[in-house]
């Protein structure tokens, strides 16, 4: 191993020992305080969703305080009136109010008016969790510590969560003796959540205790909330008195797990069981919040990490350019230049070393002997180049007329034959077109062979003219011509003939020559699979058909 390669590598085993143990102070310092922090913040969107529950809950106690606490309520309990039922108790109310249920009870416990409505569905339900008819006067819902207080919370029906509400009924001023409850309830259903998700700014959702979605015990983060001091923020929140009863001890929430999302790693997913009216744990609470500082954790290492790699890069490539130039460099370009002779890529560059020693004798003696490799080299290479020009030249003149410069009959039949059998293979169609030029003769008669020459020389211009690839066209001898149509149809074929027909018609040939000379032809057509199913059929018919047109007065296109 030359020495060059085992300093590279002790510097790389060094740095990337460096790395490592970057790596490792990053995990044990930094990500436990990002951690901690995106706890915090769950956390607190935890208190904000619990906040926005009770808050509702809250909201449920005012409306059923209002309806409670109303001499109309006071004397339907006692005289069911239907007045009262008209006025007060429309599907419009449960719309307004987005109640689901409504229930007056008597002082007796006796059901004095029910509705439980499905408003999604807009249908009656039943809640079974609720007695149907009477009351037992010992129900929780209809026991209050004081009298003038509602009772609000939680109720876990197989419908969903109900946030529900009860309260004694007194009159408006709240005086009299009490002579039933009233019951209100509103179920968490989707929209609800919807709502409060929209509300709070935070995504949530509310599971039955034990059937909530909890990821697998592998995703779980560590709580470090009780290991590590709050941030100020965290314990500003504290100090609220909104927020310290849902954060502190005493919260009704229960612990709070924390999860990394096994669908979206930048997200944290915590949970934590929230009580019912009861005071028992009956609904799993779910918040999803991003995990910004693992986020920005991630950026920061790879900005320090790919500072502290361009600082080490830096410093190995100084110290190798040292190292280079004082010991390997002038050897080491000797062995690439030789190593470039022997797989013959480069032979114009020369080693360029100022040095009178040894070495510097030893590349000015290379240098002349990489020159006399490159002159010959060069002259290697012209006479290749100018052999492989003749090869092209002579393949071409190989297929090609002489006099017209489309392609012989050699070719015809090699490209005939390619072209048809991938259009057979491929199910595609193929056209030929036989041409001759009428009554030529007479032209070479009045104008002479040269001349003559010179009109099939013109002809062949008019074909190729209007053609293109892949179709070609074919010298097929004296005045006769051949046009390959691969991909086309006898249609096609007999429209490209009327092309060239009205070309020839409109052409004034022999005009450098200060004649005028008009010439027609007699046209040819057989398509295949029209007209043969194989190649020697499609020449015949392609070459009866030109007869047959030369037969009926030529000029035409049969």
């Amino acid at each position: 191993m030359r020495l060059q390669t085992r300093i590279i590598l002790l510097m790389i085993l060094f740095f990337m020992l460096f790395l490592a143990f970057g790596v490792v102070l990053i995990r044990v310092l930094l990500t436990p305080v990002q951690i901690t922090a995106e706890e915090e913040i769950a956390e607190i969107n935890l208190a904000r969703v619990s906040q926005a529950l009770r808050r509702e809950s809250e909201h449920l106690g005012v409306l059923i305080g209002d309806w409670a606490q109303w001499d109309e309520t006071y004397r339907f309990v006692q005289d069911r009136n239907l007045k009262f039922q008209v006025t007060n108790l429309s599907s419009e109310t449960f719309r307004k109010t987005r109640l689901d249920l409504l229930i007056f009870i008597d002082k007796k416990g006796e059901t004095v008016w029910s509705n439980q409505f499905d408003r999604p569905a807009r249908q009656q339900r039943h809640i079974s969790e609720l007695p149907s008819g009477h009351w037992p006067l010992d129900h929780p819902l209809l026991q209050f510590e004081d009298p003038k207080k509602p009772k609000t919370g939680i109720l876990v029906t197989g419908h969903g969560p109900l946030q529900i509400a009860s309260s004694p009924v007194l009159t408006s001023m709240g005086t009299g003796a009490r002579q039933g409850t009233v019951v209100m309830g509103r179920f968490l259903d989707q929209d609800e959540i919807k709502r409060l998700n929209e509300q709070t700014r935070v995504s949530f959702d509310l599971h039955p205790a034990g059937k909530g979605r909890v990821p697998d015990e592998n995703y779980r983060l560590p709580y470090y909330l009780d290991r590590f001091e709050l941030l100020p923020e965290a314990r500003a929140l504290l100090d609220d008195p909104d927020f310290s009863h849902l954060l502190g001890e005493d919260s009704e929430l229960s612990q709070p797990r924390f999860y990394r999302d096994p669908q979206a790693p930048d997200r944290m997913r915590i949970f934590a069981h929230y009580p019912d009216i009861h005071g028992e744990p009956a609904l799993l609470l779910e918040v999803r919040v991003p995990r910004i500082f693992n986020h920005l954790g991630r950026r920061l290492a790879i900005v320090v990490f790919a500072s502290l790699a361009a600082i080490g890069i830096l410093f190995s490539v100084v110290h190798l350019i040292i190292i280079r130039r004082i010991v390997t460099k002038p050897l080491g370009r000797l062995r690439q230049h030789i190593a470039e002779v022997q797989t013959d890529e480069s032979l114009s560059e020369r080693i360029g070393v100022r040095s009178n020693s040894e070495i510097g004798e030893l590349v000015h003696e290379y240098n002349k002997m990489l020159e006399r490799l490159e002159e010959d080299r060069r002259r290697r290479v012209e006479a290749e180049g100018q052999l492989r020009a003749s090869e092209r030249r002579f393949k071409e003149l190989s297929i090609r007329d002489d006099l017209t410069g489309l392609y012989n009959t050699r070719y015809f039949y090699q490209g005939l034959k390619h072209h048809f059998e991938k259009c057979a293979r491929l199910n595609k169609s193929l056209a030929l077109i036989f041409l001759d030029v009428d009554r030529f003769k007479q032209v070479v008669d009045t104008h002479g062979h040269i001349r003559g020459s010179q009109a099939l020389r013109e002809v062949a211009q008019t074909i190729k003219s209007c053609i293109e690839a892949p179709a070609f066209a074919v010298a097929y001898g004296g005045d006769e011509y051949v046009v390959v149509l691969p991909d086309r149809s006898r249609a096609d074929a007999v429209r490209k003939a009327e092309e060239i027909r009205a070309h020839m018609a409109a052409t004034s040939y022999l005009a450098e020559h200060g004649l005028d000379v008009r010439l027609t032809a007699s046209f040819g057509i057989a398509g295949f699979p029209e007209d043969a199913q194989d190649l020697e059929e499609l020449l015949a018919i392609a070459d009866s058909s030109l007869f047959y047109v030369k037969s009926i007065g030529r000029d035409g296109i049969a």
